[in-house]
């Protein structure tokens, strides 16, 4: 009895030794493959290789979760993909064009293309919480736009310009998982860089 305790509580430790993080991005993957309503907590236990009781001792639901998990996406794709476009040490075209292709890296990680936009067209009536977070993560993604396309346009046609290329990218994504084929992603990142040279080129 006393070694069963003990080798439960040798169990839990290594369960407790992966971090929220570490969790946080296995579930990433989880959710894509499967869908926010399809996937439970003992799937995600699965995937990281521990006690669903250890990943309740990290997260009190699914919902908190999902939740936590957009909020790390929201904070990574600034930190690492958003804030491309105000290195000005690159030039503008070189700005666009590694956000463009850091956007597309991460939209081809893995089955189903770009997560914020798949859990905000399943969670879109059920879940508020959800969405605000989503919500402002496309805001984030328009800014970075609208901070490049300012530069060759004025405001309105810059927040015009940023709205159409996120439309056109979320389009190409979702024809990519339909017809298991990255490239329509390609195409349409390489169309937006030729619109935006052009659009260089009659300002200078």
């Amino acid at each position: 009895m006393v070694y069963i305790l003990i080798l439960n509580r040798f169990v839990l430790d290594i369960d407790l030794a992966l971090t929220k993080t570490d969790i946080i991005r296995q579930s990433i993957r989880v959710f894509k493959e499967k869908g926010f309503a399809a996937t439970g907590m003992a799937d995600i236990a699965g995937a990281c290789n521990i006690l669903k009781g250890s990943l309740y001792h990290h997260f009190s639901s699914k919902e908190v979760l999902m939740e936590e998990t957009l909020n790390y996406l929201r904070q990574y794709f600034n930190e690492k993909v958003f804030s491309i476009a105000m290195q000005e040490e690159l030039s503008i075209e070189k700005r666009l064009e590694k956000l463009a292709r850091k956007s597309e890296e991460q939209f081809l990680e893995g089955a189903g293309g770009c997560f914020m936009a798949m859990v905000g067209t399943e969670t879109v009536v059920s879940n508020s919480k959800f969405n605000k977070i989503i919500k402002g993560f496309f805001a984030d993604w328009k800014q970075a736009f609208v901070h490049l396309y300012g530069q060759v346009c004025n405001d309105k046609k810059a927040s015009d310009m940023a709205d159409k290329a996120i439309m056109l990218i979320e389009g190409a994504v979702l024809m990519m998982r339909i017809h298991n084929d990255a490239d329509y992603l390609t195409r349409v990142q390489d169309s937006l860089l030729e619109e935006f040279k052009e659009l260089n080129v009659k300002i200078v």
